[in-house]
């Protein structure tokens, strides 16, 4: 897989970055039974800007958890 950076033009919009479940709706729409479910550990964050400076990225996450959260859908449909 390759994870390069994303960028969605939309002539005078300029999208750098979609999250988990985020959309970009043209037009009409409908999101049925919609569950995205996550967990994220970041040290030194995340930044999507236009030409956002990295300097001296150091950082270490100590998270001894075997299990942080259990996710289970359920759903009507």
């Amino acid at each position: 897989m390759i994870f390069a950076p994303m960028t969605v033009n939309l002539i005078e919009l300029k999208i750098n970055a979609l999250d988990h479940a985020a959309v970009v709706n043209i037009g009409p729409n409908q999101h049925v039974d919609l569950y995205v479910s996550y967990k994220r550990n970041q040290g030194i964050g995340e930044q999507n800007g236009d030409l956002s400076p990295i300097t001296a990225t150091l950082s270490w996450i100590m998270d001894p958890d075997l299990i942080d959260a259990g996710a289970m859908k359920n759903s009507i449909i």
